[in-house]
């Protein structure tokens, strides 16, 4: 019964068709990085945020700012700079500047420490606002907030200031010294900051930072705060899981919502300040008369909801659950006005913006950000080619096609250095592997099974069974008779690719997917494990399913990070957790005699001609992550490629050895021209 129901989800598996919004242009400026030929995917998207008009969106991303036209859905421009990820996007209210927050610390692309201020009409830089120039700054910031005017936007930093700028030159206008706040919010009339550090909330003068009151708002610390329209109250939360009322003059407690939750997920306050919005942990929806202070409406939902949201004109309030789906509630009633299912086998919804005039709700998937029409309840356009974090990528036959892995299965051309197909399974795809001959495609899951796939007619074929942790790694041998598959379980498996049939079990703990090869004439599989807190490399005849060579490696480290064969089958070359590049004799277990002295590496690749090697490092102390190729024979450096920002994740030379192809975590593959 298990294998029949196997068989019905990969007969449902979405080969998905292409979404009528191509992928970025290589004319787009900044895009593609120097030496490189073409670029695929847009990164990996944090956030996105519509222009006050709606004309634009601005799309956050691992490897900058992406401009699009609303009804066209094209790219107007891409918009670089920052040292690490742009995490957030935040509209001036006036609709001429906008702000994008990027990261850049020590050894976290992630954290926000950089802000950069546009214009939104020219698409041009105006000013950095907040820049990190020292790797060893730990300066994050903690809140961006424009005030309603436009004229003023304020930063809130982890050194306890509140730096204000010029919302539309991005002249600094102060700095307000004391406390650590993590949220800011200005009021309606632009005059007044409200600043949240820990369990209280300040009030400050806007224009002379002076503190005109302060008081402690709830038992921990304040997670949101919102002015009503009118400016006369604040509404907070906090992880105390209680909403209160303050009045905004003077402090005052005025009255608290009592939701009896044992916590709070998402509160959203509607544009006109009637009417408030609490889901709970418990996934029970609360409407609250703002004026009154009554409930209006309680709504139990028996699904696992995550964020809730009011659509500007304060009609309907969104939900999304954990089964990509996002549920429109009309406000005054709370009645569920429709369920709108992101479509293929995704489940997943990461962000969600009402557009400002309410009738657009754009959904992202992690993959693409779908605009449905709130009358029609349909997809009217798509922005696409955003990713996960891109895992291995591969040459197709004859080098004319890539196939990448982020979770989904994607086939570029690069002919047209196009998407050409993608492939997603109710398991999330984490290894991919291509016989040489190109006509099989193995698929590993987090559902650890192995898929294999008819890479000619894009057939599902068969689904291997018999891991019981997430399959990582899959590789066919050279002659493509067989595929080994290796799991967390720290088990490898051989696997016959004609029947499906089970060879061989190896218990084996390699943890990484750069670990494991066959060597070039197919008889043996060569990995590095830990056997008893001992590296080492160990061989195993694919005939007999034997362990015939284990040799400890007397390196004093704790960990390798790659390896791989020369093409000739003679040697490997391995890197490990101190950045070593060392060379193996096949035949002897040994080390070679062959040394780079200035070269340091996460991974490692040989040439076809096996007379170099391709070096990946990436330090993210230093905001670089570069892919360097080296000379065996003379130990000398011939050319150092950079354009990923963070891990590289895969190199892999062409056939030809004229073209390199890397996978990083940025969630895009770069193709680099080797001839120049």
């Amino acid at each position: 019964m298990k294998i029949l129901i196997l068989h019905v989800i990969i007969a449902i598996m979405v080969s998905l068709p292409l979404c009528s919004v191509c992928l970025a242009q290589d004319y787009i400026d900044k895009y593609l990085p120097d030496d490189a030929t073409a670029r695929f995917g847009k990164g990996f998207a944090f956030d996105f945020a519509y222009s006050p008009d709606g004309k634009q969106i601005a799309v956050a991303s691992t490897i900058g700012v992406w401009l699009y036209d609303t009804q066209t859905k094209l790219e107007k421009n891409f918009l670089t700079g920052h040292k690490g990820y742009v995490k957030e996007i935040v509209f001036n209210p006036n609709g001429e500047t906008f702000v994008s927050i990027g990261g850049g610390v020590l050894n976290s692309p992630y954290d926000p420490a950089e802000a950069k201020l546009w214009n939104l009409k020219s698409e041009e830089l105006i000013s950095f606002l907040i820049e990190i120039t020292d790797p060893l700054d730990e300066s994050k910031i903690s809140s961006v907030v424009f005030s309603p005017d436009g004229k003023t936007v304020a930063i809130a930093l982890n050194d306890s200031t509140i730096r204000l700028f010029d919302g539309i030159t991005g002249e600094p206008k102060s700095t307000i010294k004391g406390y650590g706040y993590q949220v800011l919010m200005f009021s309606p009339d632009s005059k007044t900051i409200a600043g949240s550090s820990g369990e209280m909330i300040r009030l400050l003068n806007a224009a002379t930072g002076e503190l005109q009151t302060e008081f402690a708002a709830h038992a921990n610390s304040v997670k949101t705060i919102n002015y009503a329209a009118d400016g006369k109250t604040i509404v907070s939360h906090g992880e105390d899981s209680n909403v209160i009322i303050w009045d905004a003059e003077t402090g005052e407690f005025l009255s608290i919502y009592k939701s009896n939750m044992k916590e709070i997920s998402s509160i959203d306050y509607s544009k006109d300040g009637n009417s408030l919005v609490v889901l709970g942990s418990d996934n029970t929806i609360i409407l609250w008369n703002t004026h009154t202070g009554e409930k209006t409406k309680t709504i139990n939902s028996e699904l696992e909801l995550y964020d809730v949201q009011f659509s500007p004109d304060g009609k309907t309030f969104a939900c999304d659950d954990d089964n990509g789906t996002m549920l429109l509630f009309e406000t005054v009633t709370g009645a569920l006005l429709h369920q709108l299912k992101m479509p293929g086998v995704s489940d997943y919804v990461s962000d969600f913006k009402y557009s400002p005039d309410s009738k657009t709700l754009a959904v992202y998937n992690g993959s693409e950000i779908f605009f449905w029409d709130l009358n029609s309840f349909e997809i009217h356009s798509t922005i696409t080619d955003y990713s996960d974090v891109v895992g291995d990528v591969i040459f197709g036959p004859h080098d004319k096609t890539l196939v990448s892995v982020d979770d989904i299965v994607r086939i570029w051309n690069l002919g047209e250095n196009k998407l050409q197909r993608k492939i997603e399974a109710q398991g999330n795809a984490r290894a991919i592997a291509l016989s040489s001959d190109g006509k099989n495609l193995a698929i590993g899951t987090s559902d650890n099974t192995i898929l294999l796939w008819d890479a000619i007619n894009w057939n599902h074929i068969r689904t291997l069974e018999g891991h019981t942790d997430i399959v990582f790694l899959v590789i066919f041998s050279p002659n493509g008779k067989v595929v080994a598959s290796a799991s967390y379980e720290d088990t490898i498996r051989i696997w016959d690719v004609q029947t499906g049939d089970l060879q061989y079990t190896f218990k084996a703990d390699i943890s990484d997917s750069r670990k494991l090869l066959f060597s070039p004439d197919g008889r043996y599989l060569v990995g590095i494990v830990k056997v008893e807190d001992v590296t080492k490399i160990c061989t195993w005849d694919i005939e007999s399913g034997e362990l015939i060579t284990s040799t400890d490696t007397e390196m004093d480290v704790d960990e390798f990070s790659s390896m791989d064969f020369s093409y000739d089958g003679l040697t490997i070359v391995t890197t490990d957790d101190k950045f070593n590049v060392h060379f193996w004799n096949v035949a002897t277990g040994k080390r070679k005699d062959i040394f780079i002295p200035a070269a340091k590496g996460y991974d490692v690749v040989f040439s076809p001609d096996n007379k170099t090697v391709a070096i990946e490092f990436s330090d993210n102390a230093l905001w670089t992550s570069r892919i360097s190729l080296w000379d065996i024979e003379s130990g000398e450096l011939i050319k150092t490629l950079e354009g990923h920002i963070s891990d590289i994740n895969s190199i892999v030379f062409s056939s030809d050895g004229t073209k390199l192809v890397s996978a990083c975590r940025d969630s895009t593959v770069i193709l680099w021209d080797l001839t120049e």
